[in-house]
């Protein structure tokens, strides 16, 4: 098989990964509450902020790995509605309020999503990594390739359910 075949059957599988992605988001619904979702189930002692809760990733990537989930249940950044930015403007000011506090003047902090269905809980949580990344390659997994197949930095879904609203 030579490179140009190759080359076109990685883009025709992306561009089928897609269509899939897109297919399947209109499946997922919001839920208030889900009976054994980790996050829904996650102590109250634990809640820093009003509206969401922060703590250490289990299986961080970064020296510092955490994550910011709002206490309402949310599948995805694919059933995310117009009436769920205010949420998300709030988990990225409590995202900035601890960049500011613990890590100021520090590079290369990310923030993001990661897309259906590279995703480990089905629970709406924003990732707060600060570098260097365990192992090395494993910032490529939090990193906004091919517009945000698997993963999506946080003002670009802010801004996308703004632009929606038009």
């Amino acid at each position: 098989m030579n490179s140009i075949s190759i080359r076109s059957a990685a883009v025709y599988s992306s561009l089928i990964l897609n269509l899939l992605l897109i297919v399947g988001s209109n499946t997922m619904k919001k839920k208030p509450t889900t009976q054994g979702c980790p996050f829904c189930d996650y102590p109250n002692d634990k809640i820093i902020f009003q509206n969401v809760i922060v703590f250490n990733d289990r299986t961080p990537k970064a020296t510092v790995h955490y994550l910011i989930c709002p206490r309402e249940h949310i599948v995805s950044i694919k059933t995310l509605t117009q009436k769920d930015i205010p949420v998300l403007v709030e988990m990225k000011q409590v995202a900035d309020q601890l960049i500011a506090e613990k890590f100021p003047g520090q590079s290369g902090i990310v923030l993001g999503f990661h897309s259906p269905p590279f995703y480990s809980v089905k629970h709406l949580h924003l990732h707060l990594l600060v570098p260097p990344f365990t192992p090395k390659f494993k910032k490529h997994s939090y990193a906004p390739h091919f517009g945000g197949l698997w993963f999506k930095d946080v003002n670009t879904v802010i801004n996308e359910l703004y632009n929606s609203v038009a």
